[in-house]
């Protein structure tokens, strides 16, 4: 792996939870890594988006839900135009998935079902 994929890997959740900003990651660490960090952060919002989504949580309305979901993996696949983006928020995505048990159940079911749907 690329050492601009690795550092995108640690810094992917930086501008959202820091005062670090796209920029600040450009200048450290070349367009590339910002590039990708960029579009990591982009599509870290889909799962926000089917959350909101009309019957996410409702049984009577899954097919259209569902529809919604193939949307968003589409939107996610599109979105990523270089496979690191997609690799860095797939690694992102196992890590959460392999520390689901220091959450609440309603948050682990949430987000199981969230990778279940969408990765």
């Amino acid at each position: 792996m690329d050492k601009e994929t690795i550092l995108s890997g640690l810094l992917h959740d930086t501008v959202e939870d820091t005062c670090i900003s796209f920029a600040e990651i450009e200048r450290l660490f070349g367009v590339t890594t910002r590039k990708i960090v960029e579009g990591e952060t982009k599509v870290s919002k889909l799962p926000k988006m089917v959350r909101s989504a009309p019957g996410w949580q409702d049984a009577a309305a899954v097919s259209k839900v569902e529809e919604q979901v193939e949307n968003l993996r589409s939107m996610f696949i599109a979105m990523a135009e270089d496979w690191r983006i997609v690799v860095v928020k797939l690694a992102d995505r196992l890590h959460n998935m392999r520390t689901l048990q220091h959450m609440p159940p309603p948050k682990q079911a949430s987000i199981a079902r969230e990778t279940l749907e969408i990765f």
